[in-house]
């Protein structure tokens, strides 16, 4: 049986979120929008976000560019890499969307990021979930960040030419071999670029380099702890350690999978997370990242000629993130530590590490 959540936590929780940046820092907006577009639709954040995301306070979602497998069919010599056109349709597909809502912005520096706070709007910043389509080709994070994107993760839960993801959510194998030499000079370019490094889809060896190898802070925008459920895309206790060491962040997971919530008991599983990383690294290092495909899922099923039959996601959506906040100051959690949790410990990443100069 999940936490029922009592009246007067969920009140307390909608005051926090109000009154304090509340984050997201994993959403495959970008990908959704240009399945949509597909299926015919536009206007995708208005209509299938906006509402849920005012409904939570959300004050920044990151939107990462995901190129499925499928995109990634091998090209003509002196093409483009698999998966380029598609990276790029999709920044583009996000961009249309949302340049008429005078409630959000795209976050590209601190003035953006000044406006989504003082002004309350709502920011999207834009990073590379995995950087397959980019193939060798390390001027293309150039082109990226003129594009907008501010952050990549070297891969998804696949090789490519920069080094090894782990298993798949549903998978339970560890994947050997870390970083290519191409992959350890992406992480010193993306550096020298002040994009920040995402390491959720990256292998154990692969983790391991990047600690030897980084100069700056790096996060896990959309994991998990491996010691409450024991998944290759959630982090060791180890882990989680070296990366708040180094001043890291790691997003709670919202995906039933890699939560361990299949039975249902979803706030329970979330919470149990939350609190351990917290107890073990600290609440300065702990955030929300949630991950959440089911609509996304559902677009691609509707471009498919499919129907999605089932939810993996352990929200409903965005406007229940409060439930959550609710819960954990249900369970006992301190409000000042929840304010990190919920958002400024991300914004915090931002002000002093990706746009600090």
């Amino acid at each position: 049986m999940d936490i029922k959540v009592k009246q007067d936590y969920l009140e307390k929780a909608m005051a926090l979120h109000k009154a304090n940046p509340v984050v997201d820092a994993h959403l495959d907006l970008a990908g959704e929008i240009l399945l949509r577009n597909k299926n015919g639709e536009r206007d995708v954040v208005k209509n299938h976000y906006l509402r849920h995301f005012k409904e939570a306070g959300l004050g920044l979602v990151f939107s990462s560019i995901y190129v499925e497998s499928g995109e990634l069919v091998q090209k003509k010599e002196g093409e483009p890499a698999p998966g380029w056109e598609n990276a790029l349709s999709q920044i583009q597909a996000l961009k249309e969307d949302v340049k008429e809502l005078s409630d959000v912005i795209l976050v590209l520096d601190r003035v953006d990021l000044r406006r989504v706070l003082s002004e309350k709007k709502i920011g999207i910043l834009i990073y590379m979930e995995g950087l397959d389509c980019i193939g060798e080709d390390l001027s293309c994070l150039d082109q990226l960040y003129e594009m907008g994107v501010r952050g990549c993760a070297l891969t998804w839960s696949r090789p490519n030419k920069l080094g090894n993801g782990c298993c798949k959510a549903l998978e339970h194998q560890q994947i050997p071999g870390g970083l290519t030499e191409i992959g350890m000079e992406a992480v010193k370019r993306m550096e020298e670029k002040s994009m920040f490094l995402d390491v959720s889809h990256l292998n154990d060896e692969g983790f391991d380099q990047v600690c030897r190898i980084t100069k700056r802070s790096f996060i896990a925008t959309h994991s998990g702890s491996r010691h409450i459920f024991d998944n290759y895309r959630n982090l060791t206790d180890e882990q989680m350690e070296a990366l708040a060491v180094q001043g890291g962040i790691m997003g709670v997971n919202g995906c039933k999978y890699i939560a361990g919530s299949e039975a249902g008991n979803h706030l329970e599983m979330l919470c149990r997370h939350i609190e351990y990383e917290t107890e073990r690294i600290g609440a300065k290092h702990v955030g929300y990242g949630f991950d959440l495909c089911d609509s996304y899922d559902m677009a691609r099923a509707v471009l498919n000629g499919r129907v999605l039959t089932e939810r993996d996601d352990c929200l409903l959506h965005h406007g229940q993130i409060p439930l959550l906040t609710a819960a954990l100051l249900q369970r006992g959690m301190d409000e000042q530590e929840l304010k990190c949790i919920i958002g400024g410990n991300f914004i915090e990443y931002l002000q002093n590490i990706v746009f600090a100069a």
